[in-house]
């Protein structure tokens, strides 16, 4: 049905595009498919914030609009609202809304808990965008020519970033980036590795989290392990575990590298013993 306004879309003629998503939808006014196509291209193209939201309230006003459809609408408004106009404050309210038309159910629950993951201002938002570019580490081939023997930053610094974090996590305990970031200035600028052992624990507690999220945490805690502590058994345990349960993880398999390369470390500090038995006469 929009094979015309995507085409139009690819070779950027975005107000042709427009035209041609209202004559479909002149056609079919309820199909929920073309009026997010239509919010897109206001959002993504035009930078028209306000005339996507007035597209998504309309979508979620037509009775038609299944209580999942709503709840895809509002999420999406609320990500517009914090990548393209970097605004906590209407993101939240977004997510509010389908807390409110869909009181007690897992909808409004998931809305409820990226409500409280959500930054109190634009100011904090930009801050942790900033933080969020920060890669974890990963377990490849230079993951011991990588390993940090101290603090990387000014400790200062990282104290006062990790009491920032704390501070956040007080009133919003779900959190999972400011926690992500709390272990990481824990275990590698701060050389309490143990406490950041404990924040991705506390992650990897949580339910619902993407399997590529536990990928990350696994091998950040195999990574501390062996770097940090030098604990090849727990380390040895945490890849184990990441092959197990994220088979089809890039972690992984830098994991199952990792692990070969142990194993062969493994086989060279053993004591060689038997050989072949001296020749006669020669001791």
């Amino acid at each position: 049905m929009y094979a015309r306004a995507i085409a139009r879309m690819k070779f950027g003629k975005y107000d042709e595009a427009e035209w041609e998503i209202i004559r479909e939808l002149e056609k079919c006014e309820d199909d929920f498919e073309g009026w997010m196509m239509l919010a897109e291209l206001y959002a993504n193209h035009f930078r028209d914030l306000s005339q996507a939201e007035q597209t998504i309230l309309d979508i979620c006003e037509h009775p038609r609009t299944t209580p999942s459809q709503l709840s895809v609408a509002l999420h999406r408004l609320a990500d517009w609202h914090l990548r393209i106009g970097g605004d906590p404050e209407p993101a939240k309210r977004a997510l509010q809304m389908i807390q409110d038309r869909l009181p007690g159910t897992h909808l409004a629950r998931m809305a409820r808990l990226r409500m409280q993951q959500l930054p109190d201002t634009a100011d904090e938002l930009r801050r942790q965008q900033t933080a969020a570019t920060i890669p974890l580490p990963a377990l490849g081939d230079s993951l011991d020519s990588e390993a940090v023997s101290g603090p990387t930053s000014d400790p200062q610094a990282a104290a006062s970033a990790a009491r920032q974090c704390v501070e956040r996590l007080t009133k919003h305990p779900n959190d999972i980036e400011t926690r992500e970031r709390l272990a990481r200035l824990l275990a590698e600028q701060l050389n309490q590795v143990d406490q950041g052992l404990e924040q991705l624990q506390l992650l990897l507690g949580l339910p619902g989290q993407p399997g590529a999220k536990r990928a990350q945490w696994l091998s950040l805690m195999a990574a501390w392990h062996l770097r940090y502590r030098n604990d090849r058994v727990t380390g040895r345990e945490y890849l184990e575990r990441l092959v197990r349960e994220h088979p089809e993880s890039p972690q992984a398999f830098a994991a199952r590298r990792r692990l070969f390369l142990l194993s062969i470390e493994e086989q060279r500090a053993k004591p060689q013993s038997g050989g072949n038995p001296p020749l006669d006469g020669v001791r």
